[in-house]
């Protein structure tokens, strides 16, 4: 679970609100914020005002950054996982949602992996009913369009690569940590 922020705990060891913290260090809320949410690191002016007015040595702060970013890799490695473990399709029936359920189970207390891992979830699950659904219905298809090939195959071969896309996608987007991947309306978990 990610621990709370160096400089929130510093902060309400004093007492002070954001709005204390900001005037007493001339820095903006709204830094303040970014600074606690994780959003941005102090560096130069507003690392040594930041300790200053906290009464702590600046690289306390540093320290604590160091270890949010080692709780982070950590975490994206578990996405890296949950998400791998999604081409368990292609030996295992419906392996792509039991394996990464699983995965997500074990290690949802962190946020980061139950927001993401639910969204990664969410999509095989889509997934999974539409391709079922195609392959369903693509002999009754197959009969009024009269092709002259297997419809049946065709549609279940690019449902498998429309798959494989997304998840070669989405871990190149969790390689450069990026967590805004598949935006469903659609939610089932």
């Amino acid at each position: 679970m990610m621990v709370k922020s160096k400089v929130r705990t510093l902060r309400e060891e004093l007492g002070y609100t954001q709005a204390d913290l900001a005037e007493h260090s001339n820095l903006s809320i709204r830094t303040i914020q970014r600074l606690e949410s994780g959003q941005s690191v102090p560096k130069g002016h507003t690392l040594k005002v930041l300790a200053q007015t906290l009464g702590v040595d600046s690289n306390e702060l540093q320290q604590q950054k160091v270890a949010d970013r080692k709780e982070a890799k950590e975490e994206n490695l578990k996405l890296k996982m949950i998400n791998l473990a999604t081409l368990c399709f292609m030996g295992i029936p419906f392996g792509n949602l039991v394996v990464p359920f699983i995965l997500w189970q074990k290690y949802r207390e962190y946020p980061l992996v139950d927001e993401v891992g639910r969204k990664i979830l969410n999509f095989q699950i889509l997934w999974t009913i539409c391709t079922v659904l195609i392959l369903i219905f693509s002999p009754f298809l197959q009969d009024h369009i009269a092709a002259p090939f297997s419809l049946m195959l065709v549609l279940g071969l690019m449902a498998v690569g429309i798959n494989l896309i997304v998840i070669f996608r989405t871990a190149n987007a969790l390689a450069r940590e990026n967590y805004d991947i598949l935006p469903l309306k659609i939610q089932f978990l």
